[in-house]
Formats: structure tokens, C-alpha cells, sequence
């Protein structure tokens, strides 16, 4: 009897582990830092090519190597984040707002979308998508 008791035991304390490991499909979608939020979203440039028309593509390209600056309130820096070539970006960061904004860069690009203010929340992802305008025309 004792030993039934302690193979149930050990089965219950293995599945009771298992399901607190999690899936790691769920670590993808919420900040691996305990405590944190993430800031992500995707840049694209438009308009891609100064000719548009029916029949076209929409216009839109990913916008790699942008830099992306992030401010507490009061303008104090915290970090940096660079578009991959995708045009994707993703960082982590304690909860609370932030002011975002493009680094200054050489060429003809500007967002209105920029600058923004976010909040980050503990265990959430936050979006932000950011338009350039690449004054195409």
C-alpha cells in the first residue's frame, strides 16, 4: 500500500510540474522577463515607389535598420531598438509610459506616427506599427 501511495504521489508532483512549465508557444507571446512588458510592432516605408496605380503593389516596403529611441517622461533614455530586415522590432521593458521616437536619420524619411507615448504593461505585449513617409511622389 505504501508503495502505490508514493508512485501516485510521484505522478500527481509530475504532472503537477509539467503544467507549471508552460508551453512554449506562450513564451513567445508574453516577455520572458518576470515583472516586464515588451514594446513591438513593425515599420514600413511608403510610399515604396514614387509610381502607383491600379494593378499595383500596395505601396508599402519593410523599413530595416531604423532606430527606434525610447524615453521615460522627462526625456530620459532607456533604450534603443533597431528594426531587423523585416522591418520587426520587439524590446522589453519594466511597466509604465514611455515616449518613442525615431533617431534622427540622413534622408528624406519622417513619421507621423512618431513621436508616440505607450504604456507598457507587466506580462503584456504593447503595440506600436510605424509608417514612414518616404515623401515618394
Amino acid at each position: 500500500m505504501r508503495s502505490v501511495l508514493t508512485v501516485v504521489s510521484l505522478a500527481v508532483l509530475v504532472g503537477l510540474l509539467s503544467l507549471a512549465g508552460g508551453s512554449q508557444a506562450d513564451e513567445g507571446a508574453r516577455p520572458q522577463s518576470t515583472g516586464m512588458g515588451a514594446l513591438a510592432g513593425d515599420v514600413t516605408s511608403w510610399p515604396a515607389s514614387p509610381l502607383q496605380g491600379p494593378g499595383m503593389a500596395s505601396g508599402t516596403a519593410p523599413a530595416p535598420g531604423v532606430k527606434i529611441m525610447i524615453y521615460r517622461p522627462g526625456r530620459q533614455e532607456i533604450t534603443s531598438v533597431t528594426t531587423d530586415e523585416h522591418g520587426h522590432y520587439r524590446v522589453n521593458l519594466p511597466p509604465g509610459p514611455y515616449l518613442i521616437e525615431m533617431a534622427p536619420e540622413k534622408g528624406k524619411r519622417f513619421s507621423k506616427d512618431l513621436p508616440a507615448t505607450v504604456v507598457i504593461t507587466r506580462g503584456r505585449e504593447t503595440r506600436l506599427n510605424i509608417r514612414l513617409d518616404t515623401r515618394m511622389r
